[in-house]
């Protein structure tokens, strides 16, 4: 009966995978606008964050990565890590091309 019960968990939130799917890239248009090199960094990292944590989630529980093996633990780590590193040095990157001028520009 438990099984039953968190398979039910795992189908209700289809529908808010979804729901994000069709109103994130709209939410960002409207409120940053389509010519902002914020809304695509937000686009980009906001869907990214959803498939990492579902591939992630979905190796958790299927067995695939178990925490408790240091090897397991490590590379869990390690994506979580990469992840993170590369959305800030794209961050950081956007942030200085907007912020310093090239060429003398104002």
């Amino acid at each position: 009966m438990d099984q039953k019960i968190s398979q039910m968990k795992w189908w209700a939130a289809v529908p808010l995978v979804v729901a994000f799917a069709f109103f994130f890239p709209r939410l960002l248009i409207n409120t940053l606008g389509a010519d902002n090199p914020w809304t695509s960094y937000l686009y980009l990292y906001g869907f990214g964050t959803i498939y990492t944590g579902s591939g992630l989630l979905l190796a958790l529980k299927s067995g695939a990565c178990k925490l408790a093996r240091p090897k397991d633990r490590f590379w869990f780590t390690m994506v979580i890590a990469g992840f993170c590193y590369f959305a800030a040095l794209h961050g950081v990157w956007i942030y200085l091309a907007l912020s310093i001028p090239y060429l003398g520009g104002q």
